[in-house]
C-alpha cells in the first residue's frame, strides 16, 4: 500500500502520559490504542500478582509470561510492578500521577477509594488529570458489585439471544466483544476529555461501564424492533437476512441488501429474472423483510459454483461479495497483505510475533510500534529512576521489601 508521507514519527498523542492501573482486557486494549498513537503508557501491575492475561490463551514457556493475548493488548507500553497496599507503593503511584495526563483503572467500584486513590484525592493532587474508570456494570445500580467478565456482560446485554441458532438456542459471540467494544469507548472518551481539557475545561472523571458500551453497540440493528415506542414492528434480525452460502468447494458471502440496482444486477448475473421481478424484493426494506426467502434462493445458486468463480461472477456485476476466509486465509489475503494490516515484529522472549497494526493512518503523525509488549515489571527501575529520581540503593531496598518487583 502507499505509505504515509511527510509523517512525524511518534503519533498524535506524543507527550501524553498515561498511568494504566487497569488489567485484563477492557482497560488495557483501550490504552494500547493510546500507546499505538504515541502516548507514554505506563502499565502498573500488582507486585505479587501479574495481570492474568499473561497466562491467557496461546503461551510458550520461553516467552516468560508474554502470552499471545498479552502481546496484542500491551505493545508500546512500559510495565512497572508496585505493591499498592504498601504505603510506600502508594506514595510512588501518587508521585507518578502528579505529573500524568491520564489515569485508567478497572478495579471494582469502591476499590480505588479504599486504596486512598479515589477521584477526589487524585483530582486534588492533579487538577488537570483525566481519570477513566472502567467497570462491568458501573459505579451504582443493583449489579454494580458483581464481578464482570465478557461472557457475563454479553448475557446481560442480550448478545446470546441475538446469536440464536436455528434450534432456538442462544449462543455467545465467539470473541470477547463486550471487552473490546468497551475498550474502544475507553480510548475515544479519554481523547475527548483531553480535547475538553485543551479547551480550558480542566481535568475530569470519565466512567465507562461494559454493559453501557455493549448495549449501545448492539442497539442500532439488533434492537431495531424495540426502537419505536408507539409502534410495533417485527422486522427480521440481520442474522436472519445476511447469510453465508455453501459453494461447490467452500463458502462465500453474497450481500443482497445493497442498492436496488445492485439487486437487479445480482439477479441478472445468476440468471434469475424471476427474483428481479418479484415485488417482495423490489426495495431494500422488502429484501430485509423477506431475507429468509432470498437466502433460500441464493443457496440454490451458490452450490453451482466454486467459491472463486462465484465471487468473481458477482463482483463483475458490481455486487458486494467475498470468500469466507479461514484465519490462515485472512492473513494471506492479498488485500490484507497489500494494506500491511498483519505485521511481524521480534520480541526478545517470544520470538517473531504477528499482530494487527493500528487501524488509524495519520497523514502527519504516524502511529508506530516502538516497544515490545513488556515482561512483568520490565521497566520498574527505569520509570522510577527517570520520572521520580529514585536512586539505585532505594530501588534495591524497595525490591527486597516487596514494594516493587
Amino acid at each position: 500500500m502507499e505509505k504515509q508521507t511527510g509523517a512525524q514519527q511518534g503519533g498524535p498523542l506524543t507527550g501524553i502520559r498515561v498511568i494504566d492501573l487497569s488489567a485484563v482486557v477492557s482497560g488495557p486494549f483501550g490504552t494500547s490504542m493510546l500507546a499505538d498513537q504515541g502516548a507514554d503508557v505506563i502499565s502498573i501491575e500488582q507486585a505479587h500478582a501479574p495481570d492474568i492475561v499473561r497466562q491467557s490463551g496461546a503461551l510458550v514457556d520461553s516467552a516468560q509470561g508474554v502470552s499471545a493475548m498479552w502481546a496484542a493488548l500491551n505493545r508500546n507500553k512500559r510495565s512497572v510492578a508496585l505493591n499498592l497496599k504498601d504505603e510506600r507503593g502508594k506514595e510512588l503511584i501518587l508521585a507518578l500521577i502528579r505529573d500524568a495526563d491520564v489515569v485508567v483503572q478497572n478495579f471494582r467500584p469502591g476499590a480505588m477509594e479504599r486504596l486512598g486513590l479515589g477521584w477526589d484525592v487524585l483530582h486534588a493532587l492533579n487538577p488537570d488529570l483525566v481519570m477513566c474508570s472502567v467497570s462491568g456494570f458501573g459505579s451504582d445500580g443493583p449489579y454494580s458489585h458483581r464481578p464482570a467478565f465478557d461472557a457475563i456482560v454479553q448475557s446481560v446485554s442480550g448478545f446470546p439471544m441475538v446469536q440464536i441458532d436455528d434450534d432456538g438456542d442462544p449462543k455467545l459471540m465467539a470473541t470477547i466483544v463486550c471487552d473490546k467494544v468497551t475498550s474502544l469507548n475507553v480510548a475515544q472518551s479519554i481523547c475527548a476529555a483531553l480535547v475538553a481539557r485543551s479547551l480550558g475545561h480542566g481535568g475530569q472523571h470519565v466512567e465507562v461501564a461494559m454493559v453501557d458500551a455493549s448495549i449501545h453497540f448492539l442497539w442500532p440493528d439488533a434492537l431495531w424492533n424495540h426502537t419505536y415506542v408507539d409502534h410495533q414492528t417485527d422486522t427480521p434480525d440481520l442474522s436472519k437476512v445476511c447469510s453465508l452460502f455453501r459453494t461447490a468447494d467452500g463458502w462465500a458471502m453474497i450481500y443482497p441488501l445493497g442498492t436496488d440496482a445492485q439487486w437487479q444486477s445480482l439477479c441478472r448475473a445468476l440468471d434469475r429474472p424471476d427474483l428481479a421481478t418479484d415485488t417482495r424484493f423490489a426495495d431494500l426494506h422488502g429484501r430485509i423483510t423477506h431475507g429468509a426467502e432470498i437466502n433460500t434462493e441464493l443457496e440454490k445458486e451458490a452450490v453451482k459454483f466454486t467459491t472463486v468463480d462465484l465471487v468473481q461472477l458477482v463482483e463483475e456485476a458490481d455486487v458486494p461479495a467475498a470468500p469466507v476466509n479461514t484465519r490462515d486465509q485472512m492473513i494471506a489475503d492479498p488485500h490484507v497483505q497489500y494494506r500491511d494490516i498483519v505485521q511481524e515484529s521480534l520480541h526478545p522472549t517470544a520470538g517473531r510475533i504477528r499482530s494487527a497494526r493500528s487501524p488509524a493512518l495519520f497523514s502527519k503523525t504516524a502511529s508506530t510500534h516502538t516497544r515490545h509488549a513488556p515482561l512483568f515489571g520490565e521497566h520498574t527501575d527505569a520509570v522510577l529512576t527517570e520520572l521520580l529520581q529514585v536512586s539505585s540503593d532505594e530501588l534495591s531496598t524497595l525490591r527486597s521489601e516487596g514494594v516493587i518487583a
